[in-house]
């Protein structure tokens, strides 16, 4: 395989429609990490949120969401996507592998085990780790909104693998339509930012590509550049 693994298609393209419907609801508040208090019809339900960011922005008192039915444990709805100047920024992060998988070669292993480690997609020699950023500050795209030692730890396997002589990827998802460029987000998580330096330092594909929802689809809206420069003490 090369480094057209990716087989990307044209702006405007649908590539995922959820298959379960969203209704409107309204944030109440975020009782935990996972689990946000929505009005949903005229009455409080507990949704699940599948993103472990922060996401401040988008999960606050009185901010318009999008949820659909599901079954949890303490949940009966999960948090499709939520609003942002005007637009629908998805942040169930369940659909990135997903949405990934529509782009890569048909024998490309899910979840593959790399030592302790599981990294998103083993397609022949490369690794692709996917990454979600809904995150975006005067049309730059961040990742992550909360310090990740995960998303380190897997900047580094990444690394590794390239140095033995193999192919990997950085693949990172953005949800935010203005979007223009992506950077790591330095502020928030400096050891992030110097690990995916040195992964694209020794070799590691940095690939951002961005999306647009309108509450059911998800549309391909093509690749954008990122800026990763070297951070201090490097």
């Amino acid at each position: 395989m090369n480094g057209d693994i990716l087989k990307l298609p044209e702006a405007g393209t649908t590539v995922f429609t959820i298959d379960s419907a969203s209704s409107p609801g309204v944030v109440i508040d975020r009782i935990n990490r996972f689990v946000v208090s929505v009005n949903a019809s005229g009455r409080e339900v507990l949704c699940h949120l599948h993103d472990p960011g922060r996401l401040k922005e988008l999960i606050y008192a009185g901010n318009e969401v999008l949820v659909r039915r599901s079954n949890g444990v303490k949940t009966s709805r999960s948090i499709t996507a939520a609003k942002r100047d005007g637009m629908w920024i998805l942040t169930d992060s369940r659909f990135h592998n997903r949405i990934v998988s529509t782009f890569l070669p048909s024998d490309c292993i899910p979840e593959f085990s790399v030592g302790k480690k599981r990294i998103d997609f083993a397609c022949g020699r490369y690794l692709i780790e996917v990454k979600g950023s809904t995150l975006c500050e005067d049309g730059v795209a961040l990742f992550p909104d909360a310090p990740s030692v995960r998303a380190s730890e897997h900047m580094r396997t990444l690394r590794d693998h390239v140095e033995s002589g193999n192919k990997s990827m950085s693949l990172i998802l953005v949800f935010s339509p203005d979007a223009l460029s992506f950077s790591p987000n330095t502020g928030t998580d400096p050891e992030f930012a110097r690990e995916l330096y040195l992964a694209k330092k020794s070799g590691v594909e940095i690939r951002v590509l961005k999306f647009e929802f309108d509450g059911n689809s998800i549309h391909y809206s093509g690749e954008i550049p990122s800026m990763i420069h070297e951070p201090e003490g490097c």
